[in-house]
């Protein structure tokens, strides 16, 4: 069985959804949103200490000590990084939003700290091929690798990123779980008792794969409405949505009786840390 989490995953959730308009990370993590910062002192004192967790997506973040562009960034420093199943090379897919979404998980920064400030945090490129449609063999492999780490001990990995079913190698590709990710993520939280947790992103042709699996867990998110994250993202996968922008919503909804969604967390382009300045957060989109 997939261990439990406790509240610290709905806060990692709050960066895996499409952008749209919202305030910082500190107002999202703060009473309007989640509240980790209240979890972060005692009694509660989760923080992430003696816990790792996982990050896939095609690029990865920097550390500093490795990757020149994190000389000035010393804030989020990932526990072990690589390219899909070997040690990463410096200064080689490093990557803006993977940068981003690492500092919403584990940042120190004290003016805009991470959900787990002290978790420990392994990172996974899984590249682009750019001659090929079929990726999902490499995402699957950086996955496995992360999941690997830490004695095979990472509790939760987090997949801000997904494939379009345009891209999907099979004929008439429908979200049935049968894609080969889906079916990876499937498989990895039962073999290496690991929670994946999935961007409910869908919508204008999004990346709905590997939102059809059985074993994770889907976040969509929400936006600010009168100081609150109250308003549920209308690009965020819904379980039967009546429009799909772009798109036939046949196409982007779950096949079956499944729904799609676990769970909604705020919020959206929120401030983080700059892969470039320490001095400054960004804007995140």
């Amino acid at each position: 069985m997939v261990r439990r989490l406790t509240g610290l995953l709905g806060g990692f959730a709050f960066c895996w959804a499409a952008p749209a308009i919202a305030r910082s990370l500190v107002s999202s993590i703060g009473e309007a949103g989640i509240n980790a910062g209240v979890l972060h002192t005692a009694p509660y004192d989760l923080t992430g200490r003696k816990i790792a967790i996982g990050q896939v997506e095609i690029g990865r973040p920097a550390l500093f000590g490795i990757d020149k562009v994190a000389t000035n960034n010393r804030s989020v420093r990932p526990g072990g990084l690589f390219f899909r199943d070997t040690p990463a090379t410096a200064d080689e897919y490093v990557e803006d939003h993977s940068a981003s979404v690492a500092s919403v998980m584990v940042s120190q920064d004290k003016r805009v700290r991470g959900v787990a400030p002290d978790a420990k945090l392994y990172a996974s490129a899984a590249g682009f091929e750019q001659q090929s449609r079929i990726q999902q063999p490499q995402e699957c492999l950086a996955a496995q690798t992360v999941a690997l780490q830490n004695g095979g001990d990472v509790r939760a990995i987090n997949f801000s990123f997904g494939e379009s079913l345009e891209r999907d190698p099979r004929d008439n590709a429908v979200l049935d779980g049968n894609a080969l990710l889906t079916q990876c993520i499937d498989w990895s939280a039962k073999a290496h008792n690991t929670l994946y947790v999935i961007a409910g992103n869908q919508g204008r042709g999004g990346i709905p794969i590997p939102t059809d699996n059985y074993n994770g867990m889907i976040v969509a998110n929400s936006m600010l409405r009168g100081g609150v994250f109250r308003k549920v993202n209308f690009f965020s996968l819904g379980s039967n949505p009546s429009m799909v922008i772009g798109r036939n919503p046949r196409l982007e909804s779950n096949e079956g009786d499944r729904r799609s969604v676990s769970l909604v967390a705020p919020g959206d382009r929120l401030q983080t840390i700059n892969l470039l300045a320490l001095s400054l957060p960004r804007n995140w989109h």
